[in-house]
């Protein structure tokens, strides 16, 4: 009778082994961190699951492992964008109040203010001209895109009659007889 070892690995360590090493490397950890998760999962030792992982595993998982390492790669490369784009708010912010005494948000608030301080203090006569205006601006919008309509529309039947003539054309130049226009021949 053949004797089993004990350290013998099952399908399912493979499996537990497996998802370790897969989930570690999809968020960047490593493969040693990985073993010795497995391991104390496994009661083995982080080198023996390393080994088992290499020698034996790893094959059997070499499409999810190049979509781990994709995912990793990915979220790597988010992580620097958020990270750059963070630092580079950061920094303007902070060189922003160096050289204003102020932040950004108070410059914003101070913008608004502003803004609505001289909209209210503005000539009434201006005022009416500028709705007068603004009236004027989107009547005319209005009428350019009723035009761009009616030009869509008369450019669409210019290609059908286009395309008509082309037809009439060669059926013309098809028929038996017909005379060619340039030196009156008969074709």
């Amino acid at each position: 009778m053949p004797s089993i070892r004990q350290d013998a690995w099952s399908h399912a360590e493979d499996v537990k082994l497996a998802e370790a090493v897969l989930r570690h490397i999809k968020s960047g950890s490593t493969q040693l961190a990985a073993f010795a998760e497995a391991g104390s999962m496994l009661s083995r030792t982080a080198a023996a699951c390393g080994f088992r992982w290499n020698s034996t595993v790893r094959k059997q998982y070499v499409q999810e492992l190049s979509q781990a390492k994709s995912e990793r790669k990915a979220r790597k490369k988010q992580r620097k964008k958020t990270h750059s784009a963070k630092e580079a708010s950061d920094s303007f912010s902070a060189e922003f109040k160096e050289n204003t005494g102020t932040s950004i948000d108070e410059t914003i608030e101070l913008l608004n203010q502003l803004k609505l301080s001289l909209s209210s203090s503005l000539n009434p006569e201006l005022q009416n001209e500028v709705r007068r205006l603004e009236a004027e601006n989107r009547m005319l919008d209005q009428a350019y895109r009723k035009l761009e309509k009616e030009y869509g529309s008369l450019l669409k039947n210019y290609n059908s009659v286009v395309r008509v003539l082309e037809i009439v054309d060669q059926a013309r130049k098809q028929m038996p007889g017909e005379t060619d226009r340039k030196d009156g021949l008969t074709v």
